[in-house]
């Protein structure tokens, strides 16, 4: 005979409340949909991480340049390795951010839906933006072939005061057979890659945007039907304050012949946080 309740993992005490099986596997599936959506948040949260430590990168050896104006040769060269340490950093977390996102949520909607629609989203951005080519391109050519910084320019006007900046040359890009055609033929002399992974990540913070929205019906309803079933449990209980409002050893439990077959974890204070990066990244990067 099977047997599902909510209950606590602790023995005596308590009322347990009772649930039909297929308010049972409505809880699993919305476990499975709030372990994707933190999973989904964290894996952005790398990735603007690592941008963050690059834009701070850039920003700090120009603020030093400024009060210096001394970058010798092997300053310089430290400059360039550091710079390709941020960027390849930067590549390889927004290559497995699109990577995974691919594999995210495949209990939602029809069979197939979100990574279809996260292909779309993907495929208009490298349409739609040429940093987006470069980046892509220029990602498999430094993880196989070549570091990406050929130059770092130190003392060049700009917005009336002079600048650095670190470069890839198409020159050099060039000479590479294995680089993709069509991309080479669209690249600029010069490419400020600065600039480029700033565009880059406009677009992919904005996929991760239209992402979140296209899940959020599913992960509010799942986090909600984790509220309600904790409330309800707890409004049965004696002493309700011995619950967790945070569902903290509350589960939905399913047993057969007096054995436990499976059990869900109704505990939110772990979503707690992904709904923190959610707010806190909720713009895109302009």
């Amino acid at each position: 005979m099977d047997i599902f309740q909510i209950q606590t993992c602790r023995y005596g005490g308590q009322r347990v409340l009772e649930i039909t099986a297929d308010e049972h596997a409505a809880h699993r599936l919305a476990r499975h949909v709030l372990i994707d959506a933190g999973d989904f948040e964290r894996r952005y949260e790398l990735l603007l991480g690592n941008f963050l430590a690059w834009e701070e990168f850039c920003a700090v050896s120009q603020l030093r340049f400024e009060l210096t104006k001394d970058i010798g040769y092997e300053h310089g060269d430290m400059l360039m390795m550091e710079a390709n340490r941020h960027i390849i950093n930067v590549f390889s977390s927004g290559r497995s951010y699109i990577d995974q996102v691919m594999r995210d949520f495949k209990m939602v909607g029809e069979v197939g839906a979100f990574k279809n629609y996260a292909t779309d989203l993907s495929n208009a951005a490298y349409d739609r933006s040429l940093f987006f080519r470069l980046t892509c391109a220029l990602r498999n050519r430094s993880q196989h072939r070549s570091l990406l910084v050929d130059h770092l320019n130190a003392g060049s006007p700009k917005d009336g005061k002079e600048t650095i900046a670190f470069h890839a040359f198409k020159a050099r890009i060039a000479d590479d057979p294995m680089f993709k055609k069509s991309v080479l033929a669209e690249m600029p002399e010069k490419i400020d890659l600065h600039a480029m992974l700033r565009g880059y990540m406009t677009e992919v913070s904005g996929i991760h945007i239209a992402l979140r929205a296209f899940v959020r019906p599913n992960v509010d309803l799942s986090r909600a039907l984790f509220t309600s079933s904790i409330k309800r449990y707890t409004a049965l209980q004696k002493d309700p304050d011995d619950v967790s409002k945070d569902g903290i050893g509350v589960e939905a439990i399913h047993i057969r012949d007096n054995t436990v077959v499976e059990t869900v974890p109704l505990i939110l204070k772990w979503d707690n946080n992904r709904m923190k990066l959610a707010e806190k990244n909720r713009y895109p990067i302009k």
